[in-house]
């Protein structure tokens, strides 16, 4: 019988039919692809920010808040890879976009609640109501230092309350799902009757939760995921239609890892962030800042 197994050896010599001079070129092809990849991951991804645009179809939406226009920031990351002059510049670029509201969806820092001082210039800039929560990263440090920093600008900290922004839209947060105690009913319980009612959750994994209750969620915006930062290209599409997989995810960030996802009449869209952690590298996943316009969408 023929053996199935063969053994392979190396050679120091070049592979047959190829000249040493073709196989020194195709070497250092390689090496210069490769400093060139390093290079895009490392310096280039990561400043290049990309603003997307989302059409979000609620149903029940009161006519009157067709076309309000909502901002998303999330995963800053001030620290040793994220510093103030990238979130000045996300702050011109929403002044600039001019929504209605801005949602800032945790992890202002990384290593140091200190690191929160940097927030508070460029965020006393923004010229439209602003709206934010804790993330992980934000409570292993010293959560009310973070906050502390916050309330030295516009931005309203929600930590399981809410507000109605608009007539008719209500904004609720909640608390950070892997440190805290994050209590939807609690961010709703002010909600008018008849109102549409989003929610600020850090980690997208807590819309399962939502789903669990049955609270009454139109959308849930979250970050936390960072998109998974590097994805790879992939034969078969994702959750979202993407022809690429991120092959690392942080724990609570796995089922809804990117973009918008629809279950039933409820909706959640995880935000790829601003910053980097815990690696300085992006690659087919530039950060990001959402503009989202609400429509009524079928009931």
């Amino acid at each position: 019988m023929e053996n199935p197994y063969t053994l392979s050896r190396t050679s120091n010599s070049a592979p047959r039919g190829l000249s040493r001079r073709s196989f020194l070129k195709l070497a250092g092809g390689l090496v210069v692809a490769s400093a060139a990849g390093y290079g895009y991951a490392h310096y280039a991804e990561p400043s290049w920010v990309e603003v997307v645009d989302r059409m979000l179809s609620i149903p029940y939406l009161p006519e009157h808040l067709s076309g309000t226009r909502i901002a998303q920031i999330s995963d800053i990351h001030l620290g040793e890879y994220t510093g103030p002059e990238k979130l000045w510049h996300a702050v011109e670029i929403v002044n600039q976009l001019a929504p209605d509201m801005l949602f800032l969806t945790g992890d202002y820092v990384t290593r140091t609640a200190q690191q929160a001082d940097a927030l508070v210039d460029p965020l006393r800039a923004l010229t439209m109501p602003t709206y934010g929560i804790l993330g992980n990263h934000d409570l292993w440090t010293d959560r009310a230092t973070v906050a502390d920093y916050l309330a030295e600008t516009p931005v309203q900290l929600l930590v399981n309350q809410g507000v109605e922004a608009l007539p008719g839209l209500f904004v609720g947060g909640v608390d950070d799902m892997w440190s805290g105690r994050p209590n939807v009913r609690a961010a709703l319980a002010d909600a008018p009757t008849s109102a549409v009612s989003l929610l600020l959750a850090h980690e997208p994994d807590f819309f399962d939760m939502v789903v669990q209750a049955d609270a009454p969620v139109a959308v849930q915006f979250s970050g936390h995921s960072h998109g998974g930062q590097v994805r790879i290209p992939s034969p078969s599409p994702d959750g979202v239609g993407l022809f690429t997989r991120a092959p690392i995810l942080p724990r609570f960030g796995r089922h809804y890892p990117i973009g918008l996802y629809t279950v039933g009449q409820r909706q959640v869209y995880t935000n790829r962030g601003l910053g980097v952690w815990p690696l300085p590298y992006r690659f087919n996943c530039r950060p990001e800042i959402t503009l989202f316009t609400l429509q009524v969408g079928d009931t």
